[in-house]
């Protein structure tokens, strides 16, 4: 399976466009007309935050499949309670898709398919069934829960809205939460013809949202998610196989890491020194040391969800809680966490629009997480 990657290193259409040019869409599309764009749009974020797909690069995408005349609906469901309406405004998605005349789709909206695998069911959003083809336009981004997201973790999104948060509710752990992640995308895999992720820009340090942008200057393409995954996370600095969703989602695709194909120029490249979470050594202590120093382990590994003072009680974090354990605070006051039922998800972190929200970490949290 191949990996395309390209050096980009800033939103100049004239660029992305060429490199959309090479991916070879107009045979991969061949016998499919109506076509949905998926990208990343967790909130409700401008472009230069590096949250969201950025709008170049959708624009280059829409461009050049109206010149092969497909007719194009770009939809998403953003996470949480945040307006859709704000989401597509922010973002630059309304924009777009009143220069392009393509309608804009809400997920929560057009109805569910539900579909299981051995042990999940799943409400999915029905336009990815009405439509001949579904194009997955991710963003390169560390990730405070997941450690990284990109290609396979952006088909989140096609559960819609605040049905997401009862899959955190319910598979709190890491590893629970990534076989939901690893089996969502067994069961929307074959509606996805190709990955295209922005990598120009990216996010490093506190992810999806509240981290820092960074300009990676690349962009990748793939007919498989899972194998664009292994190669981008590889890229930034992690071992894929610690990553819990990822080799999942290749043996989904029937790919052996060894199969996967990158250009020369790329072979071993990794980016210097991104600020990504440590798993390997949290994940081997828990799985490999006796209960007693799990235990001790647990006690001084601590981190959790607090405010700072950019928070503007917008109530978006309270809202988007699965656990329903936060509440709004009286007068000037952010809101108050119930911590003793707090899962740790990091969802209000994830969904906060102004990053009034941060990771607080014990002196041995912030050894392991950089």
């Amino acid at each position: 399976m191949k990996v395309e990657i390209k050096k980009i290193t800033e939103y100049d259409f004239d660029k992305i466009y060429n490199f959309i040019e090479t991916l070879d869409l107009e045979e991969i599309l061949q016998d499919k007309k109506k076509i949905l764009l998926k990208p990343n749009l967790l909130g409700a974020f401008p472009p230069e935050k590096a949250v969201t797909t950025n709008p170049v690069v959708v624009d280059a995408v829409i461009t050049y499949l109206k010149k092969i005349r497909k007719d194009i609906m770009l939809g998403d469901s953003p996470g949480g309670s945040t307006s859709v309406k704000l989401v597509w405004e922010k973002t630059g998605m309304k924009q777009l898709a009143e220069k392009h005349n393509i309608p804009l789709v809400n997920f929560k909206t057009g109805g569910l398919i539900h579909q299981r695998t051995k042990t999940l069911r799943f409400p999915i959003t029905k336009y990815i069934w009405d439509v001949d083809a579904v194009i997955n336009l991710s963003k390169y981004k560390t990730h405070s829960l997941m450690s990284y997201t990109g290609a396979v973790k952006n088909l989140y999104g096609l559960i819609p809205g605040l049905k997401k948060s009862d899959y955190h509710k319910e598979h709190p752990e890491h590893a629970q939460f990534a076989k939901v992640i690893s089996g969502l995308y067994s069961l929307v895999k074959d509606r996805i013809v190709i990955n295209i992720m922005d990598g120009i820009v990216g996010m490093e340090g506190e992810g999806p949202s509240a981290g820092d942008p960074r300009n990676f200057g690349v962009m990748f393409a793939s007919k498989s998610a899972s194998a664009l995954d292994f190669v981008a996370s590889s890229m930034m600095g992690f071992q894929p196989d610690k990553l819990e969703y990822i080799l999942p989602s290749l043996e989904f695709d029937g790919i052996e890491p060894s199969e996967i194909e990158v250009s020369d120029e790329w072979q071993h490249f990794k980016f210097h020194k991104v600020k990504i979470k440590k798993i390997g050594l949290y994940v081997k202590i828990l799985a490999y040391s006796p209960k007693i120093l799990k235990d001790v382990f647990k006690k001084h590994f601590t981190y959790y969800p607090d405010f700072n003072d950019k928070c503007r009680k917008c109530n978006i974090c309270v809202e988007s809680c699965p656990m329903q354990v936060m509440t709004l605070g009286k007068g000037d006051a952010h809101p108050i966490i119930n911590y003793d039922k707090c899962i740790k998800c990091m969802c209000c972190h994830e969904m906060c629009p102004y990053q009034a929200i941060y990771v607080h970490k014990s002196f041995l949290a912030k050894f392991i997480i950089k």
